[in-house]
């Protein structure tokens, strides 16, 4: 066997590889698997010693994969625990190019041929989607640090919900994932690591000016140059755009059923590119005609929250047993390090409720199932499963900003599993929030009794199942209300 990785590897040459699952659940219909079992970069970089024992260890542990916690969940929320499951490997050249010590695509992204939310409220949601950032895709898939990738509308490829080029720099991509040559490594770096090393072509492609800030600083007598990452010359390309949404359409008919795809861009000096289509799948979207009675006339003083366009997910009208809440500004002054704890403390609740049939709501600050703790809760979507309802809570004060990251991992599995996502802004998309009325519940979570006291009044655990408190989701109006009726 370690003679024919050799032979694999001498094909490749050293350029970098990835180790791919594909087993035959996640390959077939109505199961997606998104994100649950793991792809592996290698550098191949070195002796052909140091370049196969790297892709055996990739190769354990793609294959350890198979029974991870997440994994393991979602095969018994979907019913597959007694369905076959066998994993075989795809070995692929990355896709890419070096720049200097750096390896990676130009641009690379997921890909939808409908679009499942409507971003802005002009979209043909029918002309597919894509989710685009420079780099390596694993920026547009994972809810990481800086992962604002450019969400392009097939139908009108440079539309933006940005009113200047400062909401554009604040709401663009920070950070981008390569390979290093270097240090052997998959890498997070940010745009002025790479940026010496980038061709004055690819620059024109894939940066933008914050035209906006340099007049700032013009003004104030200082000259600066201040770019951000946004794809805006690869979404002008007519041509490729209309090509990608041939692609989209063709698929889906040949499927008969909405896909989501995953796709890298490369492009030469003269204007020439090739796009690499690495994975399709079948597409789970909500579909919902029904317009949902939303009672009116409720006393505003038992209200929880009321919003409007801010939600995914089916209509509903459902009552709570159970609300857990994280505290904003106690999650963020406890030290770095233990906010891990918080998550795990949702774990626990979200195994115990297990099979219990409870209804219930998950309110936290920030993005939730990030894998940055200063952006929010640091949960897999394992420790959420049981949840009917997650909502994300917008706190200037301390810095915490929802973001539903379409495309991603996590998006996927929110709408496979058909828990209502919401978000608490501080802006006109919320009528109401009044955390106050939690108040007269008791919390009946003990951190004591799960070992960890460090989320001690942080995480709440209110049960509400006495109580006359609703969940209602219109999604035809896109309206949301939780409320004592």
């Amino acid at each position: 066997m370690e003679e024919q990785f050799v032979k694999l590897l001498e094909y490749y040459g050293q350029d970098p590889i990835i180790v791919r699952s594909s087993s035959i659940l996640e390959d077939g219909f109505g199961n997606a698997f998104a994100g649950k079992y793991e792809s592996v970069f290698c550098s191949n970089i070195g002796s052909i010693e140091q370049r196969v024992e790297e892709l055996e260890n990739a190769i354990r542990i793609v294959y350890a994969s198979t029974m991870s916690k997440s994994a393991l969940d979602y095969r018994s929320r979907r019913g597959l625990q007694a369905r076959d499951e066998q994993m075989a490997l795809l070995v692929q050249r990355v896709s890419g190019s070096y720049y200097d010590e750096f390896y990676m695509p130009c641009a690379a992204g997921v890909g939808y041929s409908y679009s499942p939310y409507k971003f802005m409220e002009s979209i043909d949601q029918s002309a597919g989607m894509l989710r685009l950032v420079m780099g390596l895709g694993t920026s547009a898939v994972d809810r990481t640090e800086g992962s604002y990738p450019r969400l392009v509308s097939l139908d009108k490829p440079s539309a933006t919900t940005a009113r200047n080029s400062i909401e554009k720099h604040q709401y663009s991509q920070r950070k981008l994932e390569l390979m290093n040559r270097a240090t052997r490594k998959l890498e997070r770096v940010s745009l002025d690591d790479v940026k010496k090393c980038m061709p004055f072509y690819l620059k024109r492609l894939l940066l933008e000016h914050d035209t906006d800030t340099e007049r700032m600083f013009r003004d104030r007598g200082e000259d600066r140059d201040i770019e951000f990452i946004s794809c805006l010359g690869i979404v002008k390309k007519d041509a490729l755009m209309t090509q990608m949404k041939d692609i989209l359409s063709t698929l889906q008919a040949e499927y008969q059923h909405p896909v989501d795809i995953e796709v890298t861009l490369n492009f030469s000096e003269n204007g020439d590119y090739v796009i690499n289509l690495l994975q399709c799948r079948p597409l789970q979207v909500f579909q919902d005609d029904e317009e949902l009675k939303i009672p009116d006339n409720i006393d505003p003083a038992n209200v929880l929250f009321e919003c409007k366009k801010s939600a995914m997910g089916l209509s509903r009208a459902e009552k709570l047993d159970l609300i857990i809440y994280v505290d904003p500004v106690k999650y963020y002054s406890m030290p770095y390090q233990d906010k891990n704890q918080v998550a795990i403390a949702i774990g626990k609740i979200n195994w115990e409720m297990r099979g219990k049939g409870k209804h219930i709501l998950l309110m936290v600050p920030g993005r939730i199932g990030t894998s940055s703790p200063e952006l929010g809760v640091p949960t897999a979507f394992s420790d959420i499963s049981e949840f009917d309802a997650v909502c994300e809570i917008a706190n200037s004060k301390v810095g915490y900003n929802p973001e539903l990251s379409y495309g991603s991992h996590f998006f996927q599995d929110l709408v496979e599993s058909g828990i209502l996502y919401n978000a608490i802004f501080e802006n006109d998309k919320t009528i109401c929030f009044n955390v106050d009325v939690l108040n007269s519940f008791d919390n009946k979570f003990t951190p004591a009794a799960h070992g960890l006291e460090g989320v001690n009044s942080i995480v709440q655990a209110y049960d509400i199942s006495k109580d006359n408190i609703y969940i209602y989701h219109d999604m035809k109006n896109e309206r949301t209300l939780c409320a004592r009726v």
